[in-house]
């Protein structure tokens, strides 16, 4: 365990898997991703040093399962941010869709749009009005 149990405990939620191509947690950027948007990894952290009502074998669900019935919104929060900052690195994201980065947070330039395409639909928007 290192000295920021919470993100140990991230790394393995997201242990990735070699034969897809998909990276673990731990080769990504996600972990800085997560300690940029979760402020609450303090509070994880203490929650997981206090072993005295947390045995769940080091499984992850298990451990996550444990500290919920001690602090469900504080665990929730931290599942939901964890997720976000996993799927959303570009890494694990090109290695899943095959594509290069996700739209969000990401920028992304979209090709130019015709305009000119949207004007029979906005005559008809037009038409409707009128009723």
């Amino acid at each position: 365990m290192s000295d920021r149990p919470s993100l140990d405990l991230f790394r393995a939620m997201f242990p990735g898997d070699p034969h897809r191509g998909v990276p673990a947690a731990s080769e990504t950027a996600a972990v800085t991703n997560l300690e940029s948007h979760f402020d609450r990894l303090d509070d994880i952290d203490a929650l997981l040093r206090d072993r005295t009502s947390l045995d769940a074998g080091g499984e992850p669900n298990g451990v996550l399962n444990a500290l919920k019935a001690r602090a469900l919104d504080l665990i929730d929060g931290f599942v939901e941010q964890a997720v976000i900052s996993y799927f959303s690195d570009p890494a694990v994201f090109r290695a899943l869709t095959g594509k290069p980065t996700p739209l969000f947070p990401n920028h992304t330039v979209m090709p130019d749009i015709d305009y000119d395409l949207l004007e029979p639909v906005l005559a008809k928007c037009r038409g409707h009005a009128d009723d």
